[in-house]
């Protein structure tokens, strides 16, 4: 297909971008806020929105209506009948629609962004990126810290060998996570929608930042990710879901670089992410919280961060720039891929293991929501990054032998210890 969208701007457009808006509910929330406040600027302009839940959105589409934006409850009609009223297709949506959306929205001629992470599987990676070199537009992907100016300060670091050469990497998130967070829709804790793999986890969504984070800090050149050579992983679950709740996963990586994450959505209290990276002859740490620091030979630094909506907006003018043609650095769908890796291959190395009864409490957290939690997983999940060894190895009673695998000529996902899905009968209705 021609670019048409792309030569437009490439010709110095002066008219703003018109944005096509897929969901404004859920964490399309979050896109609706930024979109709103680069309407504000004038970077944009509102083209179309899909919105699939009238009734929860009377708000939502009466701001639209007083601004006669239409508004379309299929995003396939809003493609179709809005063409020439937008240029730019954001998808805020579940994982399992990633792929057909983006890909729809690529062959029709429009600029796409994408939330993280970019599709569920990497057979699924494989048609958005067919759908780029076929239209020749780059797919942006919401892994909205791979945007950030002191994200890519720390690659320059790295590369430079300020703290010498990266021996390793250790992550650690604790993120509790409430009955209601896995009801608040059909694809929430699912492995498989009906329709596509979801394979939603902490590793596949709340916390895949840090996995994104991971792979382009280890990568041996500038705009470059680490490819995943070997894993090791244990994946256990104490919440009523078909995926998996708590991780432990290692890996090694073409750079030399091993890596190991412990994540979990069990615990009874937070722990927020934080990202260190040890070299030969100091440390940087990264926490999703305040600055982060920088210490070699004894000299510690820290170095300050832009706040959560910061954050956000830069990422949004940062795609904006690129689809301008202005230099940019965005996150790719070549940037996003090991992350798919990352997790495909841990369903295709472990089984999800239940943790015991014995060792499951539910308990009451805020607004006296209900947490599914692991007793005692705060102690055995900070000595596990700690001192850098399985939940077997330091005492878990529910835990089991973690399983390793060879993943360098790994392309494609099997499912293997996954169930076999129960699929759908009929054509996909965009309101499930």
């Amino acid at each position: 297909m021609i670019d048409t969208k792309t030569s437009l701007f490439t010709q110095n457009r002066l008219a703003p971008i018109r944005v096509g808006l897929v969901g404004v509910t859920g964490y399309g929330a979050a896109y609706l806020d930024a979109i709103k406040r680069l309407v504000e600027n004038g970077r944009v302009q509102w083209g179309a929105v899909t919105i699939i839940n009238p009734e929860q959105t009377a708000e939502e589409i009466q701001f639209f209506k007083e601004r006669s934006v239409p508004v379309y409850s299929n995003y396939l009609d809003m493609l179709e009948e809005a063409a020439g009223l937008i240029d730019w297709v954001c998808i805020p949506t579940g994982i399992g629609w990633h792929t057909q959306m983006a890909v729809e929205s690529l062959r029709r001629g429009f600029h796409v962004t994408v939330e993280k992470p970019l599709a569920p599987t990497l057979q699924d990676v494989a048609e958005i990126q067919a759908a780029e070199k076929e239209s020749g537009i780059e797919v942006s992907v919401g892994f909205q810290y791979a945007y950030q100016k002191e994200t890519w300060d720390i690659k320059e670091r790295l590369l430079s060998g300020e703290i010498g050469k990266v021996k390793r990497i250790d992550c650690l998130a604790l993120w509790p996570r409430t009955r209601t967070y896995y009801a608040r829709n059909k694809w929430s804790g699912r492995l498989h929608d009906g329709h596509s793999w979801v394979l939603d986890s902490p590793l596949h969504n709340a916390l895949c930042h840090l996995i994104n984070l991971i792979l382009f800090w280890s990568g041996d050149t500038l705009e470059k990710e680490a490819n995943l050579m070997k894993i090791r992983a244990e994946a256990y679950r104490a919440k009523p879901i078909e995926s998996y709740d708590t991780v432990r996963s290692v890996v090694e990586m073409d750079s030399g670089i091993e890596a190991a994450v412990v994540l979990s959505h069990s615990t009874t209290q937070s722990f927020d992410p934080e990202i260190r990276i040890e070299g030969e002859k100091g440390t940087i740490v990264w926490r999703f919280i305040g600055d982060y620091e920088v210490e070699v030979d004894g000299v510690r630094q820290f170095v300050p961060k832009l706040g959560q909506i910061a954050v956000r907006d830069y990422m949004f003018n940062s795609v904006l720039d690129q689809i301008e043609g202005k230099p940019a650095r965005i996150c790719t769908s070549d940037l996003a891929k090991g992350t798919v890796k990352w997790v495909n291959t841990v369903h295709d190395t472990v089984e999800i293991q239940d943790v015991p009864q014995q060792f499951q409490k539910a308990i009451r957290g805020e607004n006296n929501e209900i947490v599914d939690t692991i007793s005692d997983l705060e102690y055995f999940g900070l000595r596990s990054f700690i001192e850098r060894k399985s939940f077997k190895e330091v005492g878990a009673p529910w835990a089991v032998e973690p399983r390793e695998a060879d993943i360098s000529n790994y392309v494609s996902f099997s499912g293997r210890y996954c169930p076999a899905p129960v699929l759908l009968e009929g054509t996909r209705k965009v309101a499930e």
